[in-house]
């Protein structure tokens, strides 16, 4: 035993040390690393040959490292429920500590897949060369085993990653439109876009804003912008050309505004650049928590101004045949009171309660909604970004059959956000245009336009007005949302 672990540590240690720097200068090209590694380890182990330094026994440590780390990568994995992040990834770290500049290396650049199967490769090609070189007998019987437990090990590891939690419920904030942030392709509600899906009055619009210089600047969340992106049309003179002639610069990608006027940066950002003074106007819910103290912080106030009504609704598999829900066994489901569908009148299914992001319109509303009562810790899951290595994130409804979302309705009606679900009535009371209207539904709500206490430009003040006028109430209701009257 003496002489393996002498032969581990003067020899393995170094050579996996220098392995794991050289995989540094790899890491932009990992195609390049596989056959450098397996050259290297041939030479080294070559020249181990020549100089009679490699003993027939050697392959039998170098086969019990491969087991003992791949022992060790199955049993962080089930310890883990295949999080990432957890600390049980530390009884892996240990194992393969010669490893660690690799490890270190890889996670700074988002490459995890290079963590877990470096290791394993690295030894097992040394193993092949020991083993071709020296040509020991081993037993059959050995063979076998050696093999199971390998098998085993590896497809139990992966088993419980692709079906842990951190992997199966994606979502959050990784949006593939509107520069990552827009989840909905909205590019036919440009102002500039022909045959956009925009609303247009009927008649000239009684308000109108000549110059460029005037035009109150607009964000807002993503089932808003066609609101506001509609309402600028009709009140901004040419407001086709300036975004379009915007959208052409490279101003255009580097401040990510997705607009200079009209923009968009979702309801997460947009409080913040409303805060800073950026815009003048946010059309969405109202504010998180988080977002209140931002602006208090800043020393700043909201005023809010109501300009349409929407319904608040949770949703569900089209195949769940739970179709009603009461407002207490909603707010059981989100606090954990009810975890299966059978208590509710369903089948004997877990429940799957997805929520939103915390500086969300959605999940504010979700927060008044429940009132004193807490939500539950949200299901998360985990992605991997270059430079900052895992990153956990509130993991949202994704056509999972047991499971239960919520959103409003303009964003799951008009923008068509979620497929193949069917929205629930609550207390008993459909989500219709006549039960927001006369407010029957139970959880109906505004859709608002905010600004600042302080901003009083007179353009700011107008189009609030515009907006309660005939022609905006008519732009609001057109779109997809109730209007107030």
């Amino acid at each position: 035993m003496k002489q393996y672990l002498y032969y581990f540590f003067s020899r393995y240690i170094l050579l996996y040390f220098f392995l794991s720097i050289a995989a540094i200068g790899f890491m932009y090209a990992p195609e390049l690393y596989p056959p450098i590694m397996i050259l290297f380890l041939w030479i080294y182990t070559f020249m181990l040959k020549r100089k009679n330094n490699l003993q027939k026994d050697y392959f039998l440590f170098q086969a019990f490292l491969v087991l003992l780390i791949s022992i060790a990568l199955c049993i962080s994995f089930i310890l883990s429920q295949g999080y990432l992040s957890s600390p049980y990834w530390n009884i892996f770290y240990i194992i393969t500590l010669p490893f660690s500049p690799l490890i270190l290396s890889s996670t700074t650049f988002g490459n995890y897949s290079v963590v877990f199967i470096s290791p394993i490769i690295i030894l097992l090609a040394h193993f092949i060369f020991i083993y071709a070189m020296t040509k020991p007998q081993i037993q059959t019987r050995r063979i076998t085993i050696w093999s199971l437990v390998m098998i085993i090990t590896t497809t139990t590891s992966l088993y419980i990653y692709q079906n842990s939690p951190s992997q199966k419920f994606k979502g959050g904030h990784d949006f593939d439109y509107m520069n990552g942030y827009s989840s909905t392709d909205l590019s036919q509600f440009y102002p500039y876009t022909e045959n956009s899906q925009l609303v247009e009055l009927q008649e000239p619009s009684t308000f109108t804003i000549e110059n460029e210089k005037d035009m109150p600047i607009l964000d807002g969340a993503e089932a808003c912008y066609p609101v506001y992106s509609a309402i600028a049309k009709a009140v901004y003179k040419d407001i086709d050309q300036i975004e379009k002639a915007y959208s052409e610069t490279e101003n255009y990608n580097y401040y990510n505004t997705n607009g200079k006027i009209v923009t968009f940066t979702n309801t997460s950002v947009g409080y913040t650049r409303l805060i800073n003074g950026e815009v003048d106007m946010f059309f969405g819910a109202k504010p998180s928590k988080s977002q209140l103290d931002e602006a208090r912080e800043a020393g700043v106030e909201f005023e809010y101004t109501p300009i349409g009504q929407e319904a608040f609704v949770f949703f569900v598999n089209e195949d769940n045949p739970v179709s009603h829900l009461s407002t207490q066994q909603i707010k059981d489901i989100y606090h954990g009171d009810i975890t299966n569908w059978q208590e509710v009148g369903g089948q004997n299914k877990d429940i799957l309660a997805f929520q939103r992001p915390e500086r969300s319109g959605s999940q504010s509303m979700m927060t008044h909604f429940m009132g004193d009562v807490s939500l539950k810790e949200p299901l998360q899951y985990e992605y991997v970004s270059a430079m900052t290595g895992i990153i956990t994130d509130t993991a949202q409804y994704n056509g999972e059959k047991d499971a239960i979302g919520y959103t409003f309705r303009y964003f799951l009606e008009g923008l068509h956000q979620e497929q193949n679900v069917k929205i629930l009535s609550v207390d008993g009371v459909e989500p219709t245009t006549e039960n927001i209207k006369n407010q029957t539904y139970p959880i109906s709500t505004y859709l608002y336009c905010v600004t600042l206490k302080s901003n009083q430009k007179e353009n700011v003040k107008k189009l609030k007005d515009y907006l309660l006028s005939s022609q905006g109430q008519y732009i609001i209701e057109k779109t997809g949302y109730c209007a107030l009257n």
